[in-house]
């Protein structure tokens, strides 16, 4: 808290996330939260015995500016996971866009800041996927977690004076209303497919398919594509069988850890859709 009220005296903070989603077990996690005040680089560790939810609700609502790099998804994790969302956000990222630049966090700082990044491609994306969960953390780790703030504040800076020069505050400072709140929690199962073109059945047996697959992704705490690959979990479904012997040869080519469960999940899933196709 003494770090929370000493930077709430501040003008801006950078700030930024490293989120397990889905990767490594099942679910979506806050597992880091790094900080730099212009000075001084932080670490906030979520999962440590001293961090409450209550201290990362007051940092998540604190008054000081946090600059961020595009905030919506990290947003949205808190708002799912502390019932909150993170307030008085700027986003870089909104500035880029509206000048045109599409690209991530290194594009833009070597584009705008003419910095090099420090970390190889390869080895970028080995630490984007490393498991966050773990502890300790590697020092390549933490050094990788606090470069996404170390810029933060030169990119405001260069962003918004390009920002000023070509008149889009005002789109910007609408962008920024939008992108800084939380999207509503879509259900996993909408996201799975092109959920608008399908048929009423066809959106039935995602769901209850989607569903059985879960239930054993949680019971085991392992992401849903360990259970099943997604991709075949929707050409069943879409495919919409109707015999319980497809069901069974879909299970069959499951991950044999799983399978036991996954077969009697399913086949409630089959049970369920077969029963609402008869009532329709």
């Amino acid at each position: 808290m003494e770090c929370i009220a000493r930077w709430n005296t501040l003008e801006r903070i950078a700030v930024d996330f490293e989120c397990e989603f889905n990767l490594h077990i099942y679910g979506e996690h806050l597992c880091l939260v790094q900080v730099y005040d212009g000075t001084t680089y932080y670490v906030i560790d979520p999962r440590a015995n001293g961090v409450s939810r209550d201290v990362l609700v007051a940092f998540f609502t604190s008054p000081v500016k946090k600059v961020w790099f595009d905030c919506q998804s990290d947003n949205s994790l808190v708002y799912r996971k502390y019932q909150v969302s993170v307030e008085n956000i700027l986003d870089v990222r909104v500035y880029a866009l509206a000048l045109g630049f599409t690209g991530n966090l290194v594009s833009l700082e070597k584009k705008f800041l003419g910095i090099e990044p420090d970390i190889a491609p390869g080895d970028k994306k080995k630490l984007q996927q490393t498991n966050w969960l773990r502890r300790p953390l590697s020092s390549q780790q933490l050094d990788y977690a606090l470069s996404d703030v170390a810029s933060l504040f030169a990119l405001e800076d260069v962003l918004y004076a390009k920002v000023v020069e070509a008149g889009l505050e005002e789109e910007c400072a609408r962008q920024m209303k939008l992108r800084s709140r939380p999207a509503e929690p879509k259900p996993g199962w909408v996201t799975l497919g092109n959920w608008k073109r399908m048929t009423k059945e066809q959106r039935r047996n995602v769901k209850q398919y989607y569903i059985a697959r879960d239930v054993v992704a949680r019971r085991f705490n392992v992401p849903s594509y360990y259970v099943l690959d997604k991709h075949r979990l929707l050409g069943f479904a879409l495919s919409c069988p109707a015999r319980k012997e497809d069901v069974m040869a879909l299970v069959a080519e499951a991950n044999p850890r799983f399978q036991s469960q996954l077969m009697d999940s399913m086949l409630k899933a089959y049970e369920i859709v077969r029963q609402s196709s008869d009532q329709s």
